[in-house]
């Protein structure tokens, strides 16, 4: 635990998806199960607040340091536990790249994760935020039968999926902080060339309706509910209609804006300063608000 190779003001700009100016007060790259639980009673022994940093997406960073240990997580294991005609349970590593498993899940012919193509970050993220697919709804977590996850006393424990809570943008780890180690799902087989379709169709989809391949967080802003929008008598829930019809696609305050494209994504061009980024955030909140009287949400984590 002790012999951690730490670094100290370590630039994670590259690491972050909106490419924001940050550099980490203490960072440590855990390649292995034991390097995130050693990581973890590290952060405890020295007093320090801990960061799990996955692929980098989701993720607003709108100060110019982290302070405390921030931990890159590429603990990156894949394992067939049991494998029958029919279906196939895995464990996946919370570091694998949500690309990597499901090019590998497409390959092989497990059904379940084709329609996040496009998806970027890990499995830990995308089982905290409990990604989601609209065409047809899909959400990561759905084929989660259980997981092991570090607490906030840096010990190991096994959960099953109810213990999540999942539900839309969510789970509960978003209140306990606890980090995951493994999730375990069962898959379904199916033809591989079926599941490339419908990845193809997600993905095509994506380039069609979102900025692509730029450098941004995702969707910034949660929907709004449906008790929220009767209560309004609005047409939608959907937080990018209300940003386009406040007027603001194509808004920008200093190297990021607000994509033509769809509006609840925010676009760094390059050299974004964090302070302008806070500006045009506080911008959409209040112009929302002002328009419709609707109070947005962060769907993305905010620091």
């Amino acid at each position: 635990m002790t012999n951690l190779k730490v670094e100290k003001n370590k630039d994670i700009s590259n690491f972050l998806t909106l490419k924001t100016r940050v550099k980490a007060e203490y960072f440590f790259d855990a390649k292995t199960r034991q390097d995130l639980i050693a990581a973890k009673k590290y952060s405890l022994k020295n007093d320090l607040s801990m960061f799990l940093l996955g692929g980098g997406s989701n993720l607003a960073i709108t100060k110019d340091a982290l302070a405390g240990l921030t931990v890159k997580n590429d603990y990156r294991e894949l394992k067939v536990l049991e494998d029958s005609p029919d279906s196939v349970i895995v464990s996946v590593s919370s570091g694998y790249p949500v690309t990597l498993l499901i090019a590998k899940s497409i390959a092989t012919g497990w059904g379940g994760f084709e329609f996040h193509q496009g998806l970027p970050g890990t499995v830990g993220g995308a089982i905290y935020m409990n990604s989601k697919w609209t065409k047809p709804p899909t959400y990561f977590g759905d084929d989660l039968l259980y997981a092991y996850l570090i607490d906030e006393k840096a010990e190991v424990k096994k959960v099953d999926r109810e213990y999540f809570q999942f539900a839309y943008d969510y789970s509960i780890l978003q209140k306990t902080h606890e980090i995951v180690l493994e999730g375990i799902f069962q898959l379904g087989k199916a033809d591989p060339k079926i599941l490339r379709e419908k990845a193809a169709f997600a993905l095509d989809y994506r380039k069609k309706t979102q900025p692509y391949g730029i450098a941004s967080s995702g969707c910034f802003f949660r929907n709004i509910t449906e008790d929220q929008k009767n209560k309004l008598k609005l047409s939608t829930t959907s937080a990018g209609y209300l940003i386009d019809q406040a007027g603001l696609k194509g808004r920008t305050i200093g190297n990021f804006y607000v994509s033509p494209v769809h509006a609840n994504f925010i676009i760094n061009r390059g050299g974004g300063k964090s302070e302008d980024l806070v500006r045009l955030l506080n911008l959409i909140r209040g112009e929302v608000e002002k328009k419709f009287g609707v109070k947005l949400e962060e769907e993305v984590i905010v620091i």
